[in-house]
């Protein structure tokens, strides 16, 4: 079990890597110059991989550039196949990170309900 774990940690990290290269280096397109690959899960059996991604500017739409991610999933398995060492790639999905947001939230949420609690008092 252990061994699968970090079988699986050194493909997401990889994984992660290679894609952020790909991004600062290689991609030509400008809405994709401000994105930051945050994290990548791969599931059990490595056929699927979730790569999150943040954008530093919000010009940007984060629905739009989560399909242009998408759409350039061919080119990013293309080149991740000369620096992966396995027999099959994993299909990779785009996924815009939401974990700042939902702390953010969530802080919100915790204040809100402190001052409410100091109001009853």
């Amino acid at each position: 079990m252990s061994n699968e774990f970090s079988i699986n940690k050194k493909v997401e990290v990889k994984i992660q890597r290679i894609l952020s290269e790909l991004i600062s280096i290689k991609i030509s397109d400008p809405r994709l110059r401000n994105i930051i690959i945050s994290e990548v899960r791969v599931n059990k059996d490595i056929s699927t991989a979730k790569a999150y991604f943040l954008i530093l500017n919000k010009q940007n739409n984060t629905k739009q550039i989560e399909l242009l991610l998408n759409k350039a999933t061919g080119f990013f398995k293309k080149e991740m196949s000369t620096q992966l060492n396995l027999k099959k790639l994993p299909n990779l999905i785009f996924v815009y990170d939401t974990k700042e947001q939902d702390a953010l939230q969530m802080n919100k949420l915790i204040d809100k309900t402190i001052l409410n609690d100091q109001k009853n008092k």
